[in-house]
């Protein structure tokens, strides 16, 4: 699927393609959420495709594209770890290079996808740097990344970098439009950084209840109210995204306190809650608990129980209130 705010760049591919100056090596960049990896899959199958429309959009029908809906189309690869928290290995990348060195079984490209590129060991993006820097004709290797500062500076040397960036918001919101999401667009955008697809997420998964649910918490605990209940349900929901929702509600704060315009919030919508609260917090004592917040951030990969680290959590923040 080709987004609308991803227009410019599939046109300035499909230029290269139809000059015959399409690189061997593609880096897809830019923040999460915005169909990176969507766009690569389209690209692939315009590029396997028999029987491409006038804009380069792969036809759906042919005997390749049945062959790429039904996940098996030998020279079609995609690669990604088995879970987030895990590396690409080097055995992975030596095999992925093993068989975009075989000839096409239909006399055509061979695509891959790496997802994400920046997941890649030290050890597996030396192995990919020889198939970059001595391919294969008619190789092309797309690598996906929100992350690229993670690559190598000779990884990203050798790729042509495509750049995608938020659309504006108009264009994100008359999109989440047109996925049925009718309410509380402009808030599911801020909570996910202006990302459409991130918004369209949260939307599907009770992000905008999951937010309020941790509001309620900071606001009940900075009143002095039980924080138990509060904890426990703030256990049941991914516990990055709150973490990162915190994160912003002390940088929303800040800002109040700075004087900034409330364009720039993150939790604009509950401008009120924020506004009372930064009357009774010190500048010093955010940063303090920013810096409490941080360093459990850092350390998100350790097992911890949940519950009790939100005890710990709503207790301090109640402490740093100025009652």
């Amino acid at each position: 699927m080709i987004y609308p705010w991803q227009q410019s760049q599939w046109q300035n591919l499909q230029t290269l393609f139809q000059q015959k100056r399409l690189p061997h090596g593609l880096l897809l960049k830019g923040i999460k959420g915005t169909g990176k990896f969507d766009f690569a899959t389209g690209f692939g199958h315009s590029l396997l495709c028999h029987q491409r429309d006038q804009l380069g959009h792969a036809c759906g029908a042919c005997g390749a594209c049945q062959l790429l809906e039904a996940g098996t189309h030998p020279d079609f690869l995609v690669l990604e770890p088995e879970s987030s928290e895990k590396a690409i290995k080097v055995d992975d990348i030596r095999e992925l290079c093993k068989e975009m060195q075989l000839t096409s079984q239909f006399s055509g490209y061979k695509v891959a996808i790496i997802n994400p590129a920046d997941n890649m060991n030290i050890n597996a993006a030396n192995s990919l740097l020889k198939t970059l820097e001595e391919p294969t004709d008619n190789v092309v290797l797309i690598l996906v990344s929100s992350k690229p500062h993670r690559l190598p500076v000779t990884i990203r040397s050798r790729c042509q970098s495509i750049a995608f960036s938020s659309p504006d918001t108009q264009t994100s919101m008359d999109w989440l439009t047109t996925q049925g999401i009718g309410e509380q667009i402009q808030v599911l955008l801020n909570l996910a950084y202006g990302s459409p697809l991130a918004a369209k997420q949260l939307a599907e998964n009770e992000g905008y209840e999951q937010r309020n649910t941790l509001i309620r918490a900071l606001v009940d605990s900075a009143a002095n109210k039980p924080v138990i209940q509060h904890s426990e349900q703030l256990s049941k929901i991914h516990n990055e995204q709150l973490l990162n929702w915190l994160y912003d509600w002390l940088t929303d704060l800040i800002h109040i306190q700075q004087g900034c315009d409330s364009s720039v919030l993150v939790h604009g919508d509950r401008i009120k809650d924020l506004t009372q609260i930064a009357g009774k917090i010190s500048l010093k004592q955010l940063y303090l608990y920013m810096d409490q917040l941080n360093l459990i951030r850092r350390a998100q990969s350790i097992p911890m129980n949940a519950q009790l680290l939100w005890e710990d959590l709503l207790i301090s923040w109640n402490q740093h209130i100025k009652l």
